[in-house]
């Protein structure tokens, strides 16, 4: 499988050594040409209790065997993608992070993404709980996060993305699916968004960390992680179908909160409340076709 244009990541930019952007200076980065998994290599490396550091990240040019939630396989053609992975170590920052924290890597992530996006495009990017970014609707970006025991009660967190940049529009997977380049009409610069990607995650957990991983909290200037995460969740304010896992079964509603744990909270149609903390969510539209009758329905 191939792409328009096959331009490979500036390696000089991103690797260590003089040539290195100095925005990615105080953690290893690592590029590798073709991999399976940008996030099993990594979580691999940690059960093998060798020395990877504190927000070290991992790069690849070709995923070959990319996964998403369920299992669900992730591909694309080599030179199209942006994708890096992250090392989390619970341990390594000036304030340890708990183990009921550490699920808050997936939204720092997508928060992070979004901003590199953004600053690079100027696309509107939307965050979809719990872990896609959208643009107009369609998935831009997938991420997935794995917790990873490294000692007896040490957990830590492998956690990537992979961004569909550079992939023509009739190689997309399925057609909810879109990329930078189908939607600005050219080629974006790859290893430009993967260093703001790399830089705004890592200044982002650092950040969250100096809370002791309390999402509650303001971090320094910003406004606590789940208060940004109520202001630029698109999914809230939004009527979904929720699609659990065997047995129990999915469920509509209206989704108008994120409680303190990050768990979705969902207005059902039969009246009841329900908080999701495991499930994929799908923006539903509202019969009306206009989202001007959920408007005002007591998000905070």
């Amino acid at each position: 499988m191939t792409t328009r244009s096959a331009k490979p990541l500036d390696a000089e930019r991103l690797l260590p050594g003089p040539g290195q952007d100095y925005r990615l200076i105080g953690a290893p980065v690592e590029l590798v040409d073709e991999i399976g998994s940008t996030n099993d290599e990594l979580a691999n490396r940690l059960t093998r209790s060798e020395d990877v550091p504190h927000l070290a990240a991992l790069l690849t040019e070709h995923q070959v065997a990319g996964k998403g939630r369920r299992d669900r396989v992730w591909t694309a053609p080599k030179y199209s993608s942006a994708v890096v992975s992250f090392a989390v170590r619970s341990n390594a920052g000036e304030q340890p992070l708990p183990n009921d924290s550490l699920h808050w890597v997936t939204p720092l992530l997508a928060l992070a993404a979004r901003t590199a996006i953004r600053q690079t495009t100027g696309l509107p990017v939307d965050i979809k709980w719990p872990n896609d970014l959208l643009i107009n609707g369609r998935k831009i970006a997938g991420i997935l996060a794995r917790v990873v025991p490294t000692g007896p009660e040490t957990l830590d967190v492998v956690v990537g993305i992979g961004i569909n940049a550079n992939i023509d529009a009739d190689l997309l997977p399925v057609e909810t699916a879109t990329s930078l380049r189908a939607e600005i009409g050219d080629d974006v610069d790859r290893t430009e968004i993967l260093i703001r990607v790399i830089r705004e995650f890592r200044a982002s957990v650092r950040e969250f960390c100096a809370t002791g991983g309390d999402p509650a909290l303001p971090r320094g200037s910003k406004p606590s992680l789940v208060a940004e995460l109520r202001e630029e969740l698109d999914t809230l304010g939004r009527r979904v179908l929720v699609q659990m896992m065997d047995p129990a079964p999915d469920f509509t509603g209206l989704a108008h909160d994120i409680d303190e744990d990050g768990s979705l909270l969902v207005r059902c149609d039969d009246g009841t409340d329900k908080t999701v903390a495991v499930g994929d969510v799908v923006h539903l539209r509202p019969e009306s076709g206009s989202w001007a009758d959920v408007a005002g329905t007591g998000i905070a």
